[in-house]
């Protein structure tokens, strides 16, 4: 599945806050167990506005393109934390996350840090320690989901 990862903008906003609901409720299942009471909270914020509001705030923001759509979404503050990171499910397994991670590293690394932080779900845990993230003590600003706290040493 050929792709691009390039900097996401506002005209994107609807696709991409759908995209983040369904690969939520769809792949995430091992953290809301399907229930929408635990869910729904989770994906509140998952709306046109917000995804804007992120796009023209001070992190970055990508997004993953293939040839008809977006397929894939991740953001980072210039502090160094990951706040997103999701595809659409027929993205999944496809290298399209991995790519985006690649874009968000750099982005932290040209902003002057030596380690990239994020809260893993239950779902993405496996996926962060094959790219090189171990557990952290850290506490960042979290999800409404229970997670790992990971960290990685930028080189």
């Amino acid at each position: 599945m050929p792709f691009t990862v390039n900097r996401a903008n506002s005209i994107d906003c609807y696709e991409i806050a759908a995209l983040l609901r369904r690969s939520i409720i769809e792949l995430c299942t091992a953290d809301h167990d399907g229930d929408p009471e635990k869910y729904e909270p989770w994906i509140a914020n998952k709306t046109p506005d917000w995804v804007e509001k992120w796009i023209e705030g001070q992190g970055r923001v990508v997004a993953a393109r293939d040839m008809q759509k977006v397929i894939g979404v991740a953001m980072a503050s210039p502090d160094g934390e990951v706040l997103l990171n999701y595809v659409l499910p027929e993205a999944r397994f496809t290298g399209v996350s991995k790519a985006m991670m690649r874009a968000l590293e750099d982005y932290v690394r040209d902003n002057g840090r030596s380690e990239i932080r994020l809260k893993s779900t239950v779902t993405a845990a496996r996926f962060y320690r094959s790219l090189g993230y171990v557990e952290s003590d850290d506490k960042l600003t979290g999800m409404d989901v229970d997670g790992l706290w990971l960290k990685k040493a930028l080189n």
